[in-house]
């Protein structure tokens, strides 16, 4: 009984303590929106949230780690979670811009200032370790031929197209509506997909070589 007493105490212990860092996430994405991350502090955060600073020190001891718990909230919030890229077939890849496109306008106002800080930079290249590898595994079934470290580069020109780095350009740089960036760069992705498949590696195909002309033909040509 005493044992029994005792897990459900830990259940409950577990489940406060997750809520709690989730409410002090959504604490720091309000105040991203306000005010970018100047103005993201962990001791605003707790004023925000309504706890002690010693509190939000104990789930987020350092600012990054506090905006390493708001990537860990982004990224499936805006498809771009390790899971969605390991599920996604290389047919269902130029369906991702038409998808997230959308989230990435939907939390601009998170999205935008995250994407200026080079804190936030460090712990989001930081968390990318093993990507490249994981996305060219994707691609893989499109080019078994394929060096691994040309496919690793293949696939990432594809997965900037599905990016936020591009979904800003386009909608910034080149003042495309939102609906009109997606299918663009859905398209992009489309076209770079037909050609991983018809190539063999990054480097064209070489064209094939004019046969040398015989010394009858070139002579037949002097004389014309």
């Amino acid at each position: 009984m005493i044992m029994a007493t005792r897990r459900y105490r830990s259940a409950i212990r577990t489940e406060q303590t997750a809520q709690t860092r989730a409410h002090l996430v959504e604490c720091a994405r309000d105040l991203l929106a306000e005010g970018g991350v100047d103005g993201l502090t962990l001791p605003l955060v707790a004023k925000r949230a309504g706890v002690s600073i010693p509190t939000v020190y104990r789930h987020f001891p350092t600012l990054e780690d506090l905006l390493r718990g708001v990537l860990e909230w982004l990224r499936p919030a805006v498809g771009q979670s390790r899971e969605r890229l390991l599920q996604t077939t290389p047919e269902a890849l130029p369906a991702v811009p038409l998808e997230n496109f959308r989230k990435y306008d939907e939390h601009a106002a998170v999205l935008l200032p995250l994407m200026d800080s080079r804190a936030f930079n460090r712990v989001r290249i930081g968390s990318m370790s093993d990507r490249k590898e994981e996305a060219a595994r994707v691609l893989r079934t499109l080019a078994p031929e394929w060096r691994a470290r040309e496919l690793e580069a293949a696939s990432g020109a594809v997965y900037a197209l599905c990016s936020p780095q591009t979904w800003r350009w386009l909608r910034e740089t080149w003042a495309l509506p939102n609906e009109l960036a997606a299918e663009a760069a859905s398209w992009a992705v489309r076209a770079l997909l037909e050609a991983v498949k018809r190539q063999g590696g990054l480097a064209p195909p070489t064209p094939p070589k004019k046969p040398k002309k015989s010394e009858k033909s070139k002579k037949e040509a002097k004389k014309r």
